[in-house]
């Protein structure tokens, strides 16, 4: 039979014609994909950027890293567990382009000399700073530490506490040999008996209490003196405004994430910080962990001035800065408005 007289026929070697030519196609395209490969994009370094922070107050921050979360917005972050003050300190001198510390340090700062700015807070504590003291030296209530010695950080977190707590419990602080000395040598102290208590954030005291032992007191109030973890930078370095919406970006997703897979959210802290499960759960319990700018910044700024003043031992600014200029909420207002209570005008 003629297959050209055949309609059916026909429609089929039409369809074998087709099918031929798009393979001869595809290996056309094939080879000179072979011959004359693509030349990527042109690709675009993350932003390096090193974020200094005090104590556990990288919770949101070591979340954003090790989720990935800093990645996708294009920077690189290094974490830098240091000191409070020494983490802000950093930041000032350049050393690290943000910085988490608590209001103490900020306070001690002229910002006229060296200007900074504060983004945001990313963490809140009502129950941040405790005193650990030894049982075999007659100390079993808060009484008891008049006329003992007492070592403390000068001017920082558990300093305030430490004034706080004495006059809640009606000790005045000339009853308490204050010991000053740095944060790394409190613990040795207490071990050797050169000092019979000290006063300091409950990382290093839950160690302290761990090496004593049933011969070990701790002394908590919470409320007595809350904790504002406060993220700043300097905005005149170009790196720094740069990376900013980047790093808040990153964060807020790592709040969305602590609260959405809090189990998972604290096995990564745990290991970043090196934390019990336990010490993470208190955290958990008795911390805000969110992204934040709302205007208890300012009282909370401002009572760490005066307190720091008249019986911190701090050198402060002669006169009080009006921390509001200090403020920058745009950024975080883009991001998270609900967040943002701070009204500038």
């Amino acid at each position: 039979m003629d297959c050209h007289s055949q309609p059916r026929c026909l429609a089929a070697a039409c369809r074998r014609f087709v099918a031929a030519g798009i393979v001869l196609l595809l290996l056309a395209v094939g080879c000179k994909q072979k011959d004359e490969p693509a030349s990527p994009g042109k690709q675009v370094a993350p932003l390096a950027v090193t974020i200094c922070h005090g104590s556990v107050t990288d919770i949101l921050p070591r979340i954003a890293l090790e989720q990935g979360y800093f990645a996708d917005e294009g920077i690189a972050v290094a974490l830098k567990d240091l000191d409070g003050k020494l983490a802000f300190d950093g930041m000032l001198q350049g050393e690290c382009n943000f910085a988490v510390s608590g209001a103490p340090p900020i306070v001690l700062v002229d910002p006229k000399t060296t200007p900074f700015i504060i983004l945001a807070t990313v963490m809140s504590d009502d129950d941040s700073a405790r005193i650990i003291a030894r049982r075999d030296r007659g100390i079993a209530t808060p009484q008891d530490l008049k006329g003992k010695r007492v070592g403390v950080k000068r001017g920082v977190l558990g300093h305030l506490f430490l004034d706080l707590f004495l006059m809640k419990h009606g000790l005045g602080q000339n009853e308490v040999d204050q010991v000053f000395m740095d944060s790394d040598k409190l613990q040795t102290a207490l071990a050797s008996g050169e000092i019979d208590a000290f006063s300091m954030t409950n990382k290093m005291v839950n160690i302290a209490a761990r090496t004593l032992g049933d011969q070990g007191v701790v002394f908590a109030e919470p409320g007595l003196n809350p904790f504002r973890a406060i993220l700043t930078t300097r905005p005149d370095i170009a790196l720094n405004i740069q990376a900013t919406p980047k790093v808040l970006k990153a964060l807020v997703r790592a709040e969305n994430y602590a609260k959405s897979e809090p189990a998972a959210a604290k096995i990564l802290v745990a290991k970043g910080a090196t934390l019990s499960a336990q010490e993470t759960e208190e955290i958990w319990t008795r911390s805000t962990i969110e992204v934040a700018l709302a205007n208890l910044i300012f009282a909370h700024l401002e009572d760490q001035y005066r307190w720091q003043r008249e019986r911190g031992g701090g050198q402060v600014p002669a006169i009080m800065p009006n921390y509001l200029d200090l403020v920058s909420p745009e950024y975080l207002r883009a991001i998270k408005p609900d967040a943002v209570s701070v009204i500038k005008h």
